[in-house]
């Protein structure tokens, strides 16, 4: 089946459009990556969704249950609803007191400059990979549908995304995360209706999906002792992420913050029981494959129906793409740049500086994903960086009294030292001498040394006093905005 390329290009122009108006509105940086702090709920709730629902929660969950049935729900949807009821329920509101424009900027009011430096080298790799994943996604989408060099279907879906998240900043990520969660929710509902009634015609065909089925299919704890593992690395990284941090930190008050939480939840738990449906009937249709997804669109008989299926699966993933080159723009701009190298830099010039910073994120994530070309490979990196080197640092930060300075220096420190010789000895540069274990346990030993690095700092300065070297960013409120009301 054919898909006219009009289409895609015309959701584009669409998405550019509204960003393009909605940069008018950007005059500091808190209006870039905060919009002001003058969020309602239920607007943040839906750009989190969007931003979390990418190509791994889409492919690779139609994939993983497709291939391993109900127990597919271990990879990535289980793991990303844990995320959600920790977020909401432990981390919403701490996170939407705090006055800081970073979370690095946070962390440097109890670890320092070394914390704030280390956090937004941390955050950069791992937005970095994130990047590379949704790029890994599009280009697939652009190369099975197109017949595009890989590369190239890399490179031009990757500019698209680029050019809209480097006007507006994250109040243009919120609009257009709101316009491409319709795309999302109608071209996947479009997906359900049609694999529901080509796998299941009949009775007949039920009684045959529900028993011809491989050993374990329908067994959905069946290999749980190894995909626990997976759920806790999951849910430690996720659930302190800079991009769940700059959702909550959009609100105007703590409460909508947890509002927002539960809201989010809700829209995930009804995409993820689609994706559910969809990955389970697809074995009636689609034989083996690593596209799952891409191939049923394009047995959609109906064109139109056939592009509103694959708009919906480019909006997962170029929302996820957008928040998270606009977190590593923000790291680059704020806790780099105005942080070590010009800190009395106007707003004028730091906007100017975070347009660029866009763009610059991109550089290294194309060269990960073209490298790897495995979507969640590139997905499970990130999360070995936030595990390993964020979480014992911020989860501190956030619930106790004014932690020692060298506690998140050197939980930070030997966490993602343990990221990097992982990696070195999974992919064979280093010789694995010492037998460390693969991913996920090499997770587990990343956050077990960030958690003894941690405690190592309490006895060295065993009566910690908290840093007041950075202050709350003092910019003024941005422009009231529609959304404000939203919530």
């Amino acid at each position: 089946m054919n898909v006219s390329p009009v289409f895609l290009l015309g959701y584009f122009v669409v998405i550019l459009f509204i960003a393009r108006f909605f940069s008018r509105r950007v005059e500091t940086l808190k209006d870039f990556f905060l919009a002001g702090r003058q969020m309602g709920a239920f607007p943040v709730a839906l750009t989190l969704a969007a931003s979390w629902f990418g190509a791994s929660s889409t492919m690779g969950s139609i994939n993983a249950f497709h291939h391993q049935g109900l127990s597919g729900a271990w990879q990535l949807v289980l793991p990303s609803i844990l995320s959600f009821v920790v977020i909401t329920l432990f981390m919403s509101k701490p996170v939407a007191r705090q006055s800081y424009l970073s979370q690095p900027e946070a962390v440097a009011a109890y670890y320092g400059k070394p914390g704030r430096f280390l956090l937004a080298c941390i955050i950069l790799a791992a937005t970095t990979t994130l990047i590379g994943s949704q790029m890994v996604a599009a280009g697939q989408l652009f190369h099975s549908v197109f017949g595009l060099d890989l590369v190239w279907a890399t490179v031009l879906s990757t500019l698209a995304v680029v050019s809209y998240a480097m006007w507006g900043g994250y109040f243009t990520v919120v609009i257009t995360d709101i316009a491409q969660m319709v795309f999302i929710v109608l071209g996947f509902l479009i997906l359900l209706v049609f694999t529901a009634t080509t796998a299941i015609p009949d009775a007949a065909a039920w009684q045959q999906f529900l028993s011809h089925q491989p050993l374990h299919f329908w067994e959905f704890t069946h290999g749980w002792q190894a995909n626990i593992f997976l759920v806790i690395t999951f849910v430690l990284a996720w659930c302190i992420a800079p991009e769940m941090w700059q959702r909550m930190s959009s609100t105007k008050s703590p409460e909508l913050a947890f509002k927002a939480g539960w809201q989010a939840l809700c829209v995930m738990l009804f995409l993820f029981s689609i994706i559910v449906m969809i990955g389970l009937l697809s074995t009636r249709i689609i034989g083996q494959s690593d596209a799952v997804l891409i191939d049923l669109a394009l047995k959609i008989p109906i064109p139109f129906f056939s592009a509103l299926v694959l708009l919906g699966f480019l909006s997962a993933v170029t929302s996820t793409m957008d928040s998270s080159l606009n977190v590593g723009s923000l790291t680059l701009t704020r806790d780099i740049y105005q942080g070590f190298l010009r800190p009395q830099a106007s707003n004028q010039e730091l906007i100017r500086v975070s347009r660029t910073a866009t763009v610059l994120m991109v550089l290294p994530a194309m060269a990960l994903a073209l490298a790897f070309k495995d979507l969640i490979h590139i997905l499970w990196i990130s999360a070995d960086i936030y595990a390993s080197g964020m979480f014992f640092p911020v989860v501190g930060m956030l619930y106790l009294k004014n932690p020692p300075q060298w506690s998140g220096v050197l939980a930070m420190a030997f966490g993602i030292s343990a990221v990097i010789l992982s990696a070195l000895t999974q992919n064979g540069i280093l010789p694995n001498v010492l037998g460390l274990p693969g991913w996920p346990y090499s997770t587990l030993i990343g956050i077990g040394l960030s958690g003894l690095g941690f405690a190592l700092g309490y006895a060295l300065q065993p009566s910690p006093v908290k840093q007041p070297e950075i202050q709350a960013d003092e910019v003024e409120k941005a422009p009231a905005t529609a959304l404000a009301d939203l919530g």
